[in-house]
Formats: structure tokens, sequence, C-alpha cells
């Protein structure tokens, strides 16, 4: 019997294409037919997923910025309702009423029935209604930022788990070659331990290696379908499927990052939370003023035009009437006074939500512009990395053609694993720019700005 070539096993070849054959994620293989077919009956997302398209895909009914435009509703009915205290009220009053007529009148009838209208009109209340169409409109203009602020967040979400997708197909591709080239060492042990080559130990060593690789893999599978499902939710979308996701090209284009003091000194206007924060403070002052003017007087014009079953002597009653009433608080206990220590609590409370909001910043961009540092030297040792495994396994395929020590697998395994560390480093990197550009509300720090800008 002729022994084999410890290189160049004529099955173990066989079996390493055909692992490398199976379709990834365990998702089924389309033809085109099939998948223009599919695209026109749902209009789904598309199957060639791109990162425009995922940016377009983008919904502002998701229920995170749904939360935040119905609290920008809200806050917009509320203010309505305060300037709407100005309005004329109209109301109809119908009064069914029996009395015991007086000695001196005529009509001895008991009903003494009437219908009226009456409307009614604040003039003014020295300032109360003022202070809280202020605080009203702060209250807005927060709950506005907090829905621009939600749907930004929802679209690094969305890159996130985009991202999330192509990183695990390319670590389901590593893992593939991974378990092919253990599989291929195992069926080479095998056929020499049957020639005494090999110890049986080895050959247990082997077998438990590939084991654990193809286990490897099947996490990698699940891992796959897993951040699928992930980015189907972001978009909004979980009952659609995401197919096959295309890559952006490598590197990535990144803007120059301006210096630390420089993003600082802009943080304090640019970012959209500090921007909530301040309207919040505003608007707890604006409250306290309206609290302090409870006290004061409502001015009101009223007119009044009704009809009355009994008559009062020399005629009917008057048929209209019309006046100013003056409303002056008297006396309410400590109600006041609880009232404005609440309102100035309030005010404080924002005060210092305002101050933590802005350390919290600080050091978030300290953190992120560290972190970018650090990833564009990791994105030198990527590149390195890259161009050293390719000129490795363009060696390994020549001493493979020419029938010498070489273990090709394991070169392809380490060519992929080295094409998704860069593809982990370019997209971190990627999404670190685009977290400062959303903190700093500088958007030309974001590598995504011109994607986004087209798909609008």
């Amino acid at each position: 019997m002729t022994p084999l070539h410890p290189c160049r096993p004529r099955a173990g070849a066989l079996v390493l294409a055909a692992v490398l054959a199976l379709p990834l994620a365990g998702l089924p293989v389309w033809t085109s037919a099939q998948d223009e077919a599919a695209a026109q009956e749902d209009d789904s997302l598309p199957r060639f997923l791109r990162l425009d398209d995922v940016l377009a895909a983008v919904d502002t009914r998701h229920p995170r910025v749904q939360q935040a435009r119905a609290e920008r509703e809200r806050a917009t009915a509320a203010l309505e309702a305060t300037r709407a205290e100005r309005d004329v009220r109209l109301d109809a009053r119908l009064e069914a009423r029996w009395i015991e007529p007086n000695d001196l009148v005529d009509d001895r009838s008991r009903n003494d029935s009437r219908a009226s209208i009456v409307a009614r009109k604040l003039l003014s209340d020295f300032g109360r209604s003022g202070a809280r169409e202020a605080a009203g409109t702060r209250h807005l203009e927060a709950a506005r930022e907090r829905e621009h602020l939600a749907h930004a967040r929802q679209r690094i979400e969305a890159l996130e788990r985009y991202f999330d997708v192509v990183l695990a197909d390319l670590a389901f591709a590593r893992d593939t070659e991974d378990m092919a080239s253990a599989y291929v060492s195992k069926e080479r042990a095998e056929e020499r331990n049957e020639l005494g080559q090999v110890s049986d130990i080895e050959l247990f060593r082997l077998e438990s290696e590939y084991q654990t690789k193809r286990v490897q893999r099947q996490r990698a599978l699940l891992e796959q379908r897993r951040t699928r499902a992930a980015l189907a939710e972001a978009l909004n979308r979980p009952d659609e499927r995401v197919r096959d996701p295309l890559p952006p090209s490598l590197p990535l284009e990144l803007p120059e990052l301006p210096e630390l003091d420089e993003l600082l000194e802009a943080l304090d206007q640019g970012n959209p939370q500090l921007a909530v924060e301040r309207h919040r403070v505003e608007a707890a002052a604006r409250s306290v003023e309206a609290a302090r003017t409870e006290r004061r007087p409502r001015l009101y014009a009223e007119a009044e035009s009704g009809w009355w079953h009994r008559e009062l002597g020399g005629g009917n009653r008057n048929p209209f009437a019309a006046g100013l009433v003056l409303e002056v608080p008297l006396y309410e206990g400590r109600r006041g006074d609880a009232r404005v220590g609440q309102a100035v609590a309030e005010r404080q409370r924002a005060e210092a939500g305002l101050a933590q909001a802005r350390i919290e910043a600080r050091n978030r961009l300290r953190e992120l512009y560290h972190e970018a540092q650090t990833l564009r030297v990791q994105r030198d040792e990527a590149v390195w990395r890259m161009d050293y495994r390719e000129l490795y396994i363009d060696r390994a395929r020549y001493l493979y053609d020419i029938e010498d020590q070489a273990d090709l697998g394991d070169s392809m395994v380490q060519q992929s694993a080295a094409a998704h560390f860069n593809a982990q480093t370019e997209f971190q990197l990627a999404m670190t720019h685009e977290r400062l550009a959303l903190l700093t509300g500088r958007p030309e720090l974001s590598p995504f700005r011109q994607v986004a800008d087209h798909t609008e």
C-alpha cells in the first residue's frame, strides 16, 4: 500500500472544499429569479443589504422614537392648554329651583327656574399665565431635543447591529475553515494510525480538537442568526429576514479628529443631552415664577344673558348683564408655600441633573477620544497583519503546489482571522467617530454623513 503524502490528502481536500461551500448562516440558497419575485411580493429589505440601505431603513416608527415623539406631542398639548386659559369660555346654565315666594312679590309661583348663557374671558392674571407659558415652551423645546436624540441613537443602534451581522459572517467563515482544517488533520491521522505512524493518543487529541472547533462553528452559525434578528429589530422590521449584507469597502474614510481641548470646548453647546437638561432647568425656573404668582389677583370680563320663569315686580328681570370681575385670593393656608417649595426643589434637581450630565459628557468624550486614538494604532496593526497573512498564504500555496511541507488549511484560517480583526477594528473606529459626532454635536466627525445625505 502506498503511504499518503502528509500534506496532500486526497479525501481531506475534498472535505475541505465541501465544508467551505456550505451556505452561510444556514440560509437557503436563492436564485436571482426567486429573490426578485420575493422582493416584489413583500417589499422587504433587499437581499444584498448595503450600508446606505440600513441608514435609509431607520424607522421613525420604532418604539424608542415613538416614545420621544409622544412626549413631544404631550408637551405641545400642555403648552396649548396653558395658552387656551385666556380663551373665551361660554357656558349654558340651567337651574331648576323651588322657592317660597316673598310676601312683597305679586307673583306667588314657587317655580324660580332659569336658563342663562355666561361668557367669561381672562383679561389679566398679573404674570401667572405668562410664567406658565414660558415654562411650557421650555418643556416643549426639551421634548423636541429628546426626539431628535432618540432618532440619532436609533441610527447608531442600527449601524451597530449591521456591523455585528458583517462580523458574524466573517467569524462564521473563519470558524468554518478552522473546523475543516481540523477535520483534514483528523482524517490524515486516522489513515496514518492504520499504518502505525500515529499513536492512538494523538488520534484522540486531534478528534477532540475537531469536536471543539465543530462546536465553535455551531456557535458562530447561531450568532449569525441572532445578529440578523437583532438588526431586523433595530430597523423595526422583526418579521423580515436579513439575508446577505454587503460590507462596506475597507478601509473606511474617516475624518480627522480635532484636539481634545477643542472638542471639550464645543461639548457644552453642541451636546444634545446637555441641551435637554438646560431646557429643563429653564422650565423649572419659570415654574418657580408661576408658583409664586398663584396668589396674584385675576381679572375677568363677564357677560350673561338669561330667561327667568318668575317675574319680579315691575317687569321681567334684566335680560342681559356685563361687567368686570376681580378675584383676589385672601387666604389659602400653607398651600402657597408648599407649592413654591416643590417648584424650587424641582429647579434644584434640574440644575443638579445638568451638572451631572456635564460630568458624564466630559468623561464620555475623553473615553471615546482615547479609544479612537488606540484604535487608530490598532488599525495599523490590522493592516500589517493582513499583509503578512496574504504573503504567508501565497507562500503556503507555493509550497503546497510543489508538494513540500505546508499547512494550507491553517494558513487560510489565519487569513480569515486577520480579515475579521481588520474589519472589527475598522467598524469600532467608525462607530467611535459616530458617537463623537453625536456627543459633540459636530456632524462633520461622522464617517457616514455623506451616506446619510445621499439616502435622504
